[in-house]
């Protein structure tokens, strides 16, 4: 009768407190008629039901089977998959796993049948499916994950000698796609302007997401590690400054520390009064399960924050600088902190410290990245030497590399008040102040005022040495004055009636 009712009330759809209550007293039921040999009752499914064998998880709580056409090919990747699950295998990268094997198989049926045995499953036909999925247009890192998986599952399969009539040469080498270079997502400062405005927050669907938003933009966590934070996840170091403690699950779970200021850590502490006072007894969490968590032994879903976030970008309607709209993720907040310490010249070792990442490559990306935005900023900048003139090389120029390269050891070398040494690293220089006649002198319009005031204070020292008949002085100053006003001169007609285009300097009547 409960069984009748249930298909009831599901197939009406209802999603009320009575549903609820059917369908976990009708999985608690069959659970108890399965206790002594969960695995007999699944193992012959298509479809396995972790929780029924302790092993579902937030992110997978299923294992579907029923795609793989061949039933000795089915039987055997259950039998792996069995393997692989008792041996600790999280369940998701398994469902990725299965995935991957149930497009082999299907590609398998479509060439040779669905009759056709473990043979026939040879190196040859591993290579076509290769071609197949390229064919198929998926991206290299599908192709590469999905291969991958085959290829451990063949790996395992050999040699456990599970299906002795396998092809010997069904294996996978370095047959995946080689991964091209990580690429950072990070968020334009034009759109996290808009979403870190606190009018922006405030529109957050709910109260315990708004915080942790703030800690996803201010600490760069993973989703994931934002929503498992413990409910004591502030620690004081001797001074009394606040660090947000957090662990890595990425990497088993290493404990990992961010600093946190002052007014982040007081609104991490009126949540942490908003879940005692929901949960006296206590609670693991510091951002609990809004629904079926009576108990408060469950973490605030990855769907709920993905939802509120869909929610919140459609209320703030955000778009880019040409009026188009824009969606966010939240993984790209911490992609933007770690692009934003970069470009305020944090060292990569303190980056990589502070996001815990798991190597320093993964810093490099973001380092890599501000490189091409400081190249981009130095090529589109009219760059003067000591007569006025343009000072620069094309970017097309086959030395426009070399000459980055160059100028990015002698910025490092000395820079300068009012500009930059653009001579060798190797040179030596007797000057101890910059200096308008050497011919490595370059500047930009980033020092513009510096020359108005170095000119405004040569002109006094003219005036003073003629008032004190010091000819030789007002001469050389002259001079100076001279220089200044061609450099001055240049750099203003930039701003005025000049444009970049493509790294060049032109006119703007030219150019239209």
């Amino acid at each position: 009768m409960a069984g009748v009712l249930f298909c009831h009330v599901a197939r009406k759809g209802y999603k009320s407190l009575s549903y609820a209550f059917l369908r976990d007293t009708r999985f608690e039921l069959q659970r108890l008629l399965i206790a002594n040999d969960p695995w007999a009752d699944q193992f012959p499914r298509d479809s396995w039901d972790l929780r029924l064998l302790d092993l579902a998880n937030e992110d997978c709580c299923r294992l579907h089977f029923g795609g793989i056409p061949q039933p000795w090919l089915r039987d055997l990747t259950k039998r792996w998959a069995r393997w692989r699950l008792t041996r600790g295998s999280n369940p998701a990268g398994l469902t990725t796993s299965v995935q991957a094997v149930t497009r082999l198989a299907c590609h398998f049926a479509d060439v040779d049948g669905v009759d056709a045995g473990p043979a026939a499953l040879n190196r040859v036909r591993i290579e076509t499916w290769f071609a197949a999925l390229q064919a198929e247009g998926h991206s290299e890192h599908f192709r590469s994950r999905t291969i991958s998986c085959v290829g451990v599952f063949l790996r395992d399969v050999h040699r456990y000698e599970w299906q002795p009539d396998l092809a010997r040469n069904a294996l996978i080498y370095d047959d995946a796609p080689k991964p091209r270079g990580l690429k950072p997502r990070f968020i334009p400062e034009q759109l996290m302007r808009q979403l870190e405005a606190p009018e922006a927050v405030a529109q957050f669907p709910s109260d315990d997401g708004r915080v942790l938003l703030k800690i996803l933009m201010a600490c760069g966590l993973r989703t994931k590690d934002a929503r498992w934070l413990p409910f004591d996840c502030i620690v004081r170091d001797a001074e009394n400054n606040p660090y947000l403690a957090w662990l890595n699950r990425k990497i088993h779970d290493r404990p990992a520390f961010f600093p946190l200021s002052e007014e982040l850590a007081a609104e991490i502490g009126r949540q942490q009064q908003a879940v005692l006072e929901r949960f006296p007894q206590g609670c693991k969490w510091l951002f609990p399960a809004s629904l079926k968590n009576v108990d408060g032994s469950k973490p605030v879903s990855d769907r709920r924050m993905r939802d509120h976030l869909a929610i919140w970008l459609e209320r703030l309607s955000l778009t880019d600088e040409h009026g188009r709209p824009v969606k966010v993720t939240f993984h790209q907040f911490r992609h933007t902190l770690a692009t934003r310490m970069i470009n305020a010249d944090v060292p990569q070792p303190v980056i990589q410290t502070l996001l815990d990442h798991m190597s320093p490559a993964m810093t490099a990306v973001y380092a890599k990245l501000h490189d091409k935005t400081l190249r981009r900023h130095w090529e589109n900048a009219l760059k003067v030497n000591h007569d006025g003139h343009k000072a620069e090389i094309a970017a097309d120029h086959p030395l426009a590399g070399a000459a980055w390269a160059k100028m990015s050891l002698v910025r490092a070398k000395v820079t300068l008040p009012n500009g930059y040494c653009g001579a060798p690293v190797q040179t030596d220089c007797e000057y101890a102040n910059p200096c308008l006649d050497c011919r490595f002198f370059i500047t930009t319009g980033d020092f513009l005022q510096q020359h108005r005031q170095q000119r405004q204070e040569t002109s006094e020292l003219i005036t003073q040495a003629e008032d004190a008949g010091l000819a030789r002085v007002a001469e050389k100053n002259r001079r100076t004055l001279g220089k200044l006003d061609k450099i001055i001169s240049a750099l203003e007609g930039t701003a005025e009636n000049q444009i970049v285009v493509g790294g060049r300097v032109e006119d703007v009547d030219a150019a239209s």
